[in-house]
């Protein structure tokens, strides 16, 4: 109803938590908003094993659809094809979280120093003692910090990293020209992000696939956190989106063109998820361990995305990219 702006779903759960006398999160939310309401969300350092990127088979995945090879990521395929011989390159990573994704990069060898930022600063924290605990203390630091404050600086880098962070940027047709002012002239944008729909409003096309993949899998597979059962994919309310996090996929939609509006694009490799990310969902967990049977379902699952995407087409994308007008 009202474009979606509230539904069902919104009335089911906050029905369970009046049974479960847990309202305190729901008030919070109402009570904390805007630029606060982003921090407060991202003050949650502890990793979730219940989401796509939890799966060692999913990730590989990835690799094969990023590199062309299972057994390679895309910092190691992007270190050496793009930014060999350098070991000595200044690099920033916006919206860097608790860091996991940085320590990849930083291992690349690449990196004189690799910089990341970010408006938690329980998750800079987090970051920092994760960053001496690999002995990377030297190469890889964090700070809080805001980007706006470091274009006013004259702030610049050789490799810039928009690693799952650019997805909660609006005004992108601002922000774009303005990050691009971070990057040194011959430097690099390095993209790994969602692009699918702004606020999560998956499509008919994704909820018919995703529901069809779910179907299949055995119930005991389909086990949320709480021992409930996953029975169907559903959009979020607006409403939903905006009150947990107002930065969540903002303006998700108009990413990828304004990035091939503002960059000149030198490399892009688009890697799914339009099915598996929303299935998985809630439930990734189920699908950890190693084992034959847990492998052979995740195949099938591969597999029906894969038929999926040349109608539904790709939510993440990889991509390596320049400045226009750079030399």
């Amino acid at each position: 109803m009202l474009n979606n702006l509230i539904n069902r779903h919104d009335a089911d759960r906050l029905l369970r938590k009046v049974r479960k006398l847990d309202l305190d999160p729901v008030l919070a939310k109402l009570r904390v908003r805007g630029g606060a309401r982003v921090v407060q969300h991202w003050s949650q350092v502890d990793p979730s094993l219940t989401e796509w990127w939890a799966i060692p088979a999913v990730i590989k995945r990835w690799n094969l659809l990023m590199t062309g090879d299972a057994d390679t990521s895309f910092p190691e395929y992007v270190a050496a094809k793009h930014f060999a011989p350098h070991t000595d390159l200044r690099g920033l990573s916006l919206g860097c979280g608790t860091g996991g994704n940085e320590l990849l990069w930083a291992k690349t060898g690449a990196f004189g120093l690799l910089e990341g930022v970010d408006v938690a600063p329980e998750r800079i924290d987090f970051a920092t003692r994760a960053a001496a605990e690999h002995g990377l203390a030297d190469v890889l630091r964090f700070r809080v910090t805001d980007v706006n404050q470091m274009t006013s600086d004259g702030e610049r880098f050789d490799v810039l990293l928009g690693l799952q962070s650019l997805h909660h940027f609006d005004n992108l047709d601002e922000t774009l020209p303005r990050l691009a002012q971070l990057i040194e002239p011959g430097g690099t944008f390095v993209i790994d992000e969602f692009v699918g729909p702004t606020r999560f409003q998956w499509t008919d096309g994704q909820l018919e696939a995703a529901n069809a993949l779910l179907a299949r899998l055995p119930e005991e597979r389909r086990r949320l956190a709480d021992g409930r059962i996953k029975r169907r994919v559903v959009r979020p309310s607006r409403l939903s989106m905006v009150l947990d996090d107002p930065s969540e996929a903002v303006d998700a939609a108009a990413l990828l063109p304004g990035l091939r509006r503002h960059f000149e694009v030198v490399e892009e490799r688009p890697y799914g998820g339009t099915v598996l990310h929303i299935a998985f969902s809630g439930i990734a967990h189920n699908f950890r361990d190693q084992e034959p049977e847990t492998l052979a379902l995740l195949e099938r699952c591969f597999a029906a995305e894969d038929a999926a995407l040349p109608e539904v087409g790709h939510d993440f994308i990889a991509m390596v990219c320049r400045p226009r007008g750079a030399s």
